[in-house]
């Protein structure tokens, strides 16, 4: 009778080495750990979750693709426990995304207010830049596009004031992708952004 050919070790570590050159040391390390975390373990290392066990291989087995949450150390810094994007099936809908930059978690163009809660002068053009190339840098991580965008809804904190500046930025990168767009005023967003974003695209 035939058996399931269950891999040698030698052929599982070359398998492991090919994800980890496919990928990249940020996304295994961080994706796996978040992964193997929710599993109840604790993960260490580059290389996440990913070294040995079963949970090791469903990190490996959801950053190559299957349903599930991503995340990528390319992105900016969540501020709850939320990933950047969640696979399902053939979508990918990412959680709202502002325009700090990952790298200094600053807010191109200024913040709205400071820390009193005074406004500020601030540049809406700037920050939508940034939203947008955060929205890219993720989709991009995932092995995705802006032009995998189908579906875009946009939360301004001032409709009036920013609505013009915001949607002059946003043309030059989706007038020809054309997806599916709504755009609402909000009070305020959690940080002290203008805009926020949330996208869903084609895997």
């Amino acid at each position: 009778m035939p058996r399931d050919k269950h891999p040698e070790p030698d052929e599982e570590d070359s398998i492991v080495e090919e994800i980890y050159d496919e990928i990249g040391e940020s996304v295994i390390g961080k994706g796996a750990e978040v992964i193997g975390a929710a599993a109840g373990l604790v993960v260490g290392g580059p290389l996440g979750a990913l070294i040995g066990g079963v949970a090791g291989k469903r990190a490996a087995s959801k950053l190559l693709g299957d349903d599930g949450p991503f995340i990528t150390e390319e992105g900016p810094s969540a501020v709850g426990a939320y990933p950047h994007l969640y696979k399902a099936g053939k979508l990918l809908f990412l959680s709202g995304m502002g325009p700090r930059t990952p790298d200094t978690n600053e807010i191109p163009g200024g913040p709205v207010r400071d820390a009193d809660g005074n406004p500020l002068d601030y540049d809406i053009q700037a920050q939508t830049h940034s939203v947008i190339n955060n929205v890219r840098v993720i989709l991009e991580a995932h092995g995705s596009s802006l032009e995998d965008v189908v579906d875009v809804l946009v939360f301004l904190v001032d409709m009036e004031r920013d609505f013009p500046g915001y949607n002059e930025v946003y043309s030059h990168y989706f007038a020809d992708i054309l997806p599916a767009r709504t755009t609402v005023a909000v009070e305020a967003l959690p940080t002290a952004i203008a805009i926020e974003l949330k996208v869903i695209a084609k895997a």
